[in-house]
């Protein structure tokens, strides 16, 4: 047996990478020097994914260069696609179908994928961002349209022209479901009718007597039945034992045979509202919002976006739209607008619209990119005869209207935090620059300039976490961007990711922007302000397994079986004072 030889790769100096050199005293390490260091891993986790795709290809040529036949190898269960994958499965120490993924995700990283591939030697994707693309459009066939999404997203990756931003898994694969249906809609609806044909339900059986039901049915139709299950449990007392996970799967199986839904408090005082009644009220409430092009449902291709799912198909559209619970409302964005007040007035006299939008260069520290020190002062030069304005309720100012609550959500798809994939509308709409409830002149404004949608966790952060800044601005291009800073002061940019649903909103400008104002919030609590935990997670941690261990003894006792005493006489112990999980010593 051949053995093993020692990795070197923890004695190589990685420092000109950004990593730190063999043997540094990671506990002297500065706070910039720990980020820069993840940073710096990130970075080299996808360059060396790059390169693992360049030797997957060099074994499949070695591989092909040896074959004797070519032609006829390829007609083989054994082919030359084969053989490399079990080259890679010797040399990963890995499965056959990951060595068979890799290829394959190779193979369209030189033919189909070159430009987005280059992204991943710069440090901007991984492997697993890649194979979300590949997946994504793998139904597209003709070689120039593959040529111009390859273009398209890779561009988008970059920052879309150079700008900063920041794309999950989710979101890559998002973004390649758009581009797909904008250019090529009959491989999304190839793949839709493929997937409709695919719906299913089975079961798997689990261990400890316990077995797994999973459905497979349409997106507007799992996102409607998730939130009818969120409506029954809405109901239950705040004594019940269960989490919101297992409350929807106790949910879920009371529905499906027919049986009523009740809290598990077992309290005499309950004061849970599950009711039939209660139930249809909370269940009129639910809702899937869809938003598209008004040429959409007209039989246009462009395609739209569900909530919760991301973008869909043309065909998708007009799908739900054709459902007979589906209700329609057409919206324009000339509803927000009204005549700028210096429309008419000389060139000379009024703002440059861009430069007002232009925001300067993020600073280097962490104080100033807190937003310690003022911004540079706007420059002046024209402003646009019509700005957004009629954001707010006429008699709540503190509320958006409905077109601004729909712009703000769907702009941004989900929650604005980078890496949450919290749905938007099931999150809270958020002024990013607190409103002033007193003087809301002095105050954030309720605008699409000032308003984000956080999920309930991250809306608690902002709000109390210390140190913590939120952003948002457009820039000179009419784009939309956000940023966080953390304590620590790491700072991350992002573009919002649907601004192609109301590409008209990149021409607009509001009032509050023109004047100089700049979306920027800090906690305005703290972590002691906050909601607290009933008791700290090590507690939380130890009584979990206290109770397990509980349970696991009288499992034990209760299975034993019961022997008749040997001996008449019998020593008597209090069990008060003796405890059988701990040693009596």
């Amino acid at each position: 047996m051949a053995q093993r030889t020692a990795s070197t790769w923890p004695d190589a100096d990685l420092t000109s990478c950004g990593l730190l050199a063999p043997g540094t005293d990671l506990a002297g390490l500065s706070t910039s020097r720990v980020v820069g260091a993840i940073a710096a891993t990130k970075n080299g986790h996808c360059f060396l994914d790059w390169q693992l795709f360049q030797f997957a290809l060099l074994m499949h040529s070695r591989v092909r260069a040896s074959s004797s036949n070519v032609v006829a190898t390829q007609k083989s269960i054994l082919d030359l696609e084969a053989q490399t994958t079990l080259e890679l499965q010797m040399s990963l120490e890995s499965t056959e179908y990951a060595a068979r993924v890799l290829l394959l995700d190779a193979f369209d990283a030189r033919d189909r994928l070159p430009r987005v591939y280059a992204t991943m030697r710069l440090g901007l994707i991984d492997r697993d961002r890649f194979h979300r693309i590949a997946h994504e459009t793998r139904l597209v066939f003709d070689e120039a349209i593959m040529a111009k999404i390859d273009a398209l997203m890779a561009a988008e990756i970059l920052g879309a022209q150079h700008g900063y931003t920041c794309i999950s898994v989710t979101k890559t694969g998002a973004m390649a479901r758009r581009h797909v249906a904008e250019n090529d809609p009959d491989a999304v609806r190839r793949e839709r009718e493929g997937a409709k044909d695919g719906r299913s339900l089975g079961h798997q059986s689990l261990e400890a007597g316990m077995a797994q039901l999973f459905l497979t049915a349409t997106a507007e139709d799992v996102r409607l039945a998730r939130q009818m299950l969120d409506a029954v449990i809405a109901g239950r007392c705040p004594d019940d034992p269960r989490t919101k996970t297992q409350a929807r799967s106790d949910a879920a199986i009371a529905l499906l045979q027919r049986k009523p839904f009740t809290c598990a408090c077992d309290s005499d005082g309950c004061t849970a509202q599950i009711s039939e009644v209660e139930l249809d009220a909370r269940a009129a409430r639910i809702v899937v919002h869809v938003l598209c092009d008004a040429t959409t449902l007209e039989g246009g291709d462009k395609c739209g976006y569900l909530d919760g799912h991301g973008p869909i198909s043309a065909d998708h559209v007009r799908e739900i739209a054709g459902r007979s619970d589906a209700v329609i409302h057409q919206h324009r964005l000339d509803d927000l607008l009204e005549p700028s007040s210096t429309a008419g007035h000389d060139s000379a006299e009024r703002p440059d619209e861009a430069a007002l939008h232009r925001r300067a260069p993020r600073s280097d520290t962490p104080d100033e990119r807190r937003g310690d020190d003022p911004r540079p002062p706007a420059e002046i030069g024209g402003e646009p005869a019509a700005v957004i304005a009629k954001t707010s309720l006429p008699s709540d100012p503190y509320r958006p209207n409905l077109l601004t609550d729909l712009i703000a959500r769907f702009l941004w798809g989900t929650c604005s935090i980078p890496g949450c994939e919290r749905a938007a509308f099931a999150c809270d709409l958020d002024h990013v620059a607190e409103y002033d409830n007193v003087r809301p002149d002095l105050g954030g404004p309720t605008c699409v300039c000032n308003l984000l949608p956080k999920c309930r966790y991250h809306h608690l952060v902002k709000t109390n976490l210390e140190g913590f800044v939120d952003d948002l601005w457009i820039d000179s291009n009419g784009r939309y961007h956000s940023s966080v800073t953390t304590p620590m002061g790491q700072t991350v940019e992002v573009l919002a990711p649907n601004q192609w649903l109301i590409p008209r909103l990149a021409d607009l400008r509001c009032t509050h922007q023109l004047a100089g104002q700049h979306a920027t919030g800090t906690a305005g609590g703290t972590v002691a302000d906050g909601p607290q935990r009933a008791r700290t997670r090590t507690a939380a941690k130890h009584a979990r397994r206290r109770a397990e261990r509980k349970a696991n003894r009288e499992r034990r006792l209760a299975e034993q079986p019961q022997q008749a005493p040997e001996f008449a006489d019998t020593v008597e112990t209090d069990d008060d004072d003796f405890d059988c999980d701990e040693p009596p010593f």
